[in-house]
């Protein structure tokens, strides 16, 4: 693997590191992560797309009133937790076709994607989960990690295949925890607690699609069916926020002024301290974070895709390099 960049050993460290842990205590990890990585990933990203102007300048809107948008819709989706309602495809899909607008510049081709989905929302039920569940979810942590991963090993000028190893694994080991029979010793009473008051919405609605039940108790890991779909969890959340952080080349974290870690670092201390005093209004507060960040990064995942399916279609030039390059 000579010639590979120290990332490409980076990521591959932090692969093997996120699969044994979710292995090992896929609860207790998937938690972690969320709770305590997740935070800072936000507030970092965020901070680099604001100075990336959130790769949105060729879009339709400008990229204020795109963060405008982005914070409102985050809003809502929160507000649909204490309504109890199915809003989430009505209120993410909006935003995710106009990000769309940073590779589909054609306005009749946009009404057209738009009408399609409206279609979908009220044909396929399973395509209204995809947008509202599945998005900010699964696909933001697993799937887009996997395509800037395709991206930047697209671009790396190294002969052979070794530069394809990161990206082979990330499909490879989910699909090795999905098939592992391994006992788990029930859970801490906080990790239950926790999971309880903040994740069980989520995994009911997996069970539901799933058609499998998740029973919200110590006795949840020891379903194998769902002792399955929490180490893919785990193992998406850790390798995705170590995946962010490794990133030394990227975000050059030594070149971020004091007052931007000062105001970083006050906020991540207050989101912490508000799980402490109350982790059901934690999990509110960092949702509108990790909500945030999702969706201020999809012009971004749009500029990325328009690259990769480009060079896959043998065509140069397909996004402006500058921009993207950055990501990988």
């Amino acid at each position: 693997m000579q010639g590979l960049r120290r990332s490409d050993w980076g990521d591959f460290t932090a692969l093997l590191v996120s699969a044994v842990a979710a292995a090992m205590a896929p609860l207790q990890v998937f938690l972690f992560a969320y709770i305590f990585l997740g935070p800072m990933h936000y507030l970092t990203e965020m901070a680099w797309l604001r100075k990336k102007e959130f790769y949105f300048g060729d879009g339709l809107v400008s990229p204020k009133i795109y963060l405008v948008l982005a914070t409102g819709t985050a809003s809502l989706v929160l507000l649909q937790l204490g309504v109890h309602r199915d809003l989430g495809y009505w209120i993410i899909a909006p935003l995710l076709l106009l990000s769309l607008s940073v590779w589909l510049r054609n306005r009749y081709v946009l009404a057209a994607v738009m009408l399609s989905a409206l279609a979908a929302a009220f044909l396929v039920k399973p395509w209204v989960y995809f947008i509202a569940v599945i998005t900010p979810t699964l696909v933001h942590v697993f799937f887009f990690t996997w395509v800037f991963m395709i991206s930047g090993a697209l671009r790396k000028q190294v002969p052979g295949y070794a530069k394809w190893v990161n990206p082979t694994l990330v499909v490879v080991l989910p699909l090795a925890l999905l098939g592992l029979n391994i006992h788990y010793a029930q859970p801490g009473s906080f990790w239950l607690r926790s999971e309880a008051v903040s994740f069980a919405g989520l995994h009911a609605t997996l069970s539901k699609h799933l058609h499998h039940t998740m029973q919200m108790n110590e006795t949840l890991l020891s379903d194998r069916a769902a002792a399955a779909v929490v180490r893919v969890f785990a193992f998406a959340y850790l390798f995705h926020y170590l995946n962010w952080f490794a990133k030394t080349e990227l975000l050059q974290w030594h070149k971020i002024s004091g007052r931007a870690w000062t105001t970083i670092g006050c906020l991540y201390a207050a989101a912490i301290g508000v799980y402490m005093w109350n982790i059901r209004v934690g999990i509110i507060v960092v949702n509108f974070m990790g909500m945030m960040h999702v969706l201020l990064e999809f012009p971004l995942n749009w500029h990325t895709l328009r690259f990769v399916t480009g060079r896959m279609r043998g065509v140069r030039g397909e996004t402006k390099p500058a921009r993207v390059e950055a990501t990988v």
